[in-house]
């Protein structure tokens, strides 16, 4: 067993903030506000699984559930938090200390959840990586992290990430093991370093210090839709401001109890990380794994688990909204939270009469989890923009000149708060120029306020279409395009003009083997409100739109594909 030596840390008064770093926002000033004020708790993540096990051992922490495959794992609080502690021993075995970057690359799972808390256990540094990636975005964050450990699937479906790491390690000298979970040979009697994550568990006893709450534990990627991924850093003082302000802005009851969870994104994303495995343990609820999303194997997963949330990009709702969930009466499902991508206005309203749950449109980022947010709370009317600043963070929407922008004027959205990341790793540069003086971070979306203090994303400032000099309301037009009852999903994007700079394009799926036409889609679009002005210009037809793996559309690909068309 770990032995906590919690008394043994100095004090946050005792020695220099760890956080403050060449490419940190933090100085010794801010981190001290922060931790008098109580917007940092001094406690590592890997406290939130000790205190649920504590509470409840043989409550279920967890279920998997494999795409294709009959039954299900079932782990309690008790078994999952020896878990972790035996793939901690197992990851010291093979040199990893604190500081020392550990990169997991599964599909989501149990045991995916243990080696998160096994990691901070140690005292380490946890990277996600979403197991669909290709070997650009893999190599990306192997090299830029210097992770000393790898835990990757053997396969998922067709594909095989331990053979895409063994073939960036030659150029990834600071990767010492491959861990593979799956059914690996074993040890590579080459010595490479290559063994069966099933190993780790046979590590013996050994007293580890407890990890320090204030030092890097965890960076996440973004998801490079518009360039090379950057490395988010956190510490479990900032992960839990953000977990905690949002769990008290929704109240505990909007998930159920106990809360089950349907954790489809990815783990190795931020939003199946934080709001997935942190926010169950945290809310002692159960987390039902999903290791890719089917639509259909979902429903059967929320009819069987009883699922009562789940966080999701507004695709995955979209696609149950198409299912026999719709409609049903013992639907158990309570609470949906849509993030990490536009919101089509209208999905709320109508997914939640379906479903019979409240939609919770919400806005957030791998640099702050949750930062703007609806709740139950709020008037119906909500539910139409993306809610109010969660306490904890503040949001500001400002104007060309930098200046406040009034109701009802799109500006700049930036926030500032505790639960705001420390800094892009080892870009300072980038840290300086995104994180003001004033703690103000430039989020690259744009937003207005309404004169009752709601938000609304209008979209990013790199994905605005700027026609003749006239900037088009990208995700206005795509959520009255969501309307369309011939229409599933939709995109906006420019596309260069030599005389207007810009034209609009819009990229849909139809509904089935639907065929409109673009004069029928601007039709629709007039007889909704829209001005004329805004109208797209060009319609393509497509069977799936590109995803990042969290849902998020890859627009950058799409304009790509048509620019050069």
């Amino acid at each position: 067993m770990v032995t906590d030596q919690r008394t043994s840390q100095p004090s946050p008064a005792a020695e220099a903030h760890p956080g403050i770093r060449p490419d940190s926002r933090l100085t010794a000033g801010l981190a001290r506000d922060y931790e008098q004020s109580g917007a940092w708790v001094a406690e590592p993540l890997r406290a939130l699984l000790t205190a649920a096990a504590a509470e409840h051992p043989e409550r279920v922490a967890a279920v998997d559930r494999v795409s294709g495959a009959p039954g299900a794992r079932r782990t309690t609080y008790a078994e999952l938090d020896e878990r972790a502690s035996r793939y901690a021993r197992g990851l010291h075995a093979l040199g990893v200390r604190p500081g020392d970057f550990v990169a997991v690359m599964l599909p989501n799972s149990t045991d995916f959840a243990a080696l998160i808390f096994a990691i901070n256990e140690l005292g380490a540094v946890y990277s996600g990586i979403p197991v669909a990636y290709g070997e650009r975005e893999v190599e990306v964050i192997l090299r830029r992290t210097g992770a000393a450990v790898v835990v990757v699937a053997e396969r998922f479906g067709s594909n095989s990430p331990r053979a895409l790491v063994q073939r960036l390690r030659s150029g990834l000298p600071s990767v010492r093991h491959v861990v593979v979970a799956g059914d690996p040979a074993g040890e590579d009697p080459a010595g490479d370093g290559v063994r069966p994550l099933s190993s780790l568990l046979d590590a013996p006893e050994v007293e580890l210090r407890a990890p320090d709450p204030r030092a890097l534990c965890h960076v996440g990627f973004t998801s490079g839709t518009t360039g090379e991924p950057k490395g988010v850093m956190n510490t479990s003082q900032t992960l839990s401001a953000v977990l905690r302000n949002w769990v008290a802005h929704m109240g505990r009851e909007t998930f159920g109890e106990p809360l089950v969870n349907l954790v489809a994104s990815p783990v190795g994303h931020h939003t199946g990380f934080l709001w997935g495995v942190l926010l169950t343990t945290y809310l002692r609820g159960t987390a039902v794994y999903l290791d890719r999303w089917v639509p259909e194997q979902a429903v059967a997963v929320v009819r069987e688990e009883g699922v009562t949330t789940m966080f999701s990009a507004p695709t995955f709702l979209q696609d149950l909204v198409l299912t026999e969930l719709a409609n049903d009466e013992e639907c158990s499902l309570r609470t949906v939270v849509l993030a990490g991508a536009p919101v089509p206005r209208t999905l709320p309203t109508v997914a939640g009469e379906l479903f019979g749950c409240y939609v919770c449109p919400a806005w957030g980022m791998t640099e702050l989890g949750i930062g703007i947010s609806c709740t139950p709370a709020l008037p119906a009317a909500a539910q139409a923009t993306d809610g109010v600043p969660v306490p904890g963070t503040d949001v500001s929407v400002v104007d060309t000149a930098g200046e406040e922008a009034p109701p009802g004027v799109i500006g700049a959205l930036r926030i500032r708060g505790p639960g705001l990341f420390l800094g892009y790793l080892d870009l300072p540069e980038a840290t300086a120029r995104e994180i003001d003086a004033d703690g103000w971070f430039t989020t690259g979306d744009t937003a207005r306020r309404t004169e009752e203090g709601y938000v609304l994303l209008e979209g990013r400032t790199k994905d605005i279409v700027i026609r003749g000099g006239e900037n088009i309301p990208v995700t206005v037009v795509e959520s009255m395009l969501f309307q369309h009852p011939q229409i599933v999903e939709a995109s906006v994007i420019g596309i260069p003009d030599v005389r207007l700079g810009e034209r609009a394009c819009a990229v849909v799926v139809p509904q089935g083997t639907a065929t409109p036409t673009l004069a029928q889609v601007c039709d629709f679009l007039l007889a909704q409100g829209l001005s004329k002005h805004f109208l797209p210009e060009r319609l393509e037809l497509v069977d799936s739109l590109p995803k990042t793996p969290s849902g998020k559309i890859r627009k950058v690909e799409l304009r790509t594909r048509y620019t050069a068309s």
